[in-house]
């Protein structure tokens, strides 16, 4: 499917469950050979603009983590269904509109990435969705679609921000380096 057609209306989409509507995107045979990008951080949570949670697009939301695709196309792109950009971005235009310059943050909440395969994610990926529970109920409603997985969940291997996790750990110039023109810390 060239990536002109990725409309977010026609994929599976929850509300506060990025890692599951990223798994079931990552179903698309089309996809298969792109990255699925964990974002975290060494604290609790990291900024992020242009994010429909948000009041604004300008006033970052604090996310423990977050999950896109990087599609592996001519021009790299991320997907992101919860962007106030378009669906499918250019790497450059993403990260320069989606996260705050270094400088401005504490070393706790700097942005990690995460590289997992896709078909990697797809194979390995489980969740009981515990971590959105609380003694009280549900921090977010569930999707109504099944559990993704046979096993207990992996999660903490995804988005944890030590080397020795699922995937490649690279930060935000590592990143670029790699996948666009931009190369260096955001503006």
């Amino acid at each position: 499917m060239p990536t002109s057609q990725l409309k977010r209306q026609n994929h599976a989409y929850h509300a506060a469950f990025c890692e599951e509507n990223i798994w079931h995107l990552c179903q698309q045979p089309s996809l298969q050979n792109s990255y699925v990008v964990f974002i975290v951080s060494k604290g609790e949570a990291f900024p992020m603009l242009n994010q429909h949670a948000s009041e604004h697009p300008s006033i970052p939301i604090f996310w423990d983590y977050h999950v896109v695709l990087l599609l592996m196309s001519e021009r790299k792109q991320i997907v992101d269904f919860d962007t106030c950009l378009e669906f499918t971005t250019d790497i450059d235009t993403y990260f320069k509109e989606s996260f705050l310059a270094e400088s401005l943050l504490i070393d706790e909440e700097i942005p990690l990435f995460r590289l997992v395969p896709s078909k990697k994610y797809v194979a390995l990926f489980s969740s009981d969705r515990s971590h959105m529970q609380s003694p009280t109920g549900w921090l977010a409603p569930p999707p109504k679609w099944p559990l993704i997985g046979n096993s207990a969940t992996n999660l903490s291997g995804f988005i944890e921000a030590r080397e020795n996790g699922l995937g490649e750990l690279l930060s935000y110039d590592e990143m670029l380096a790699r996948f666009s023109s931009l190369g260096s810390d955001p503006q």
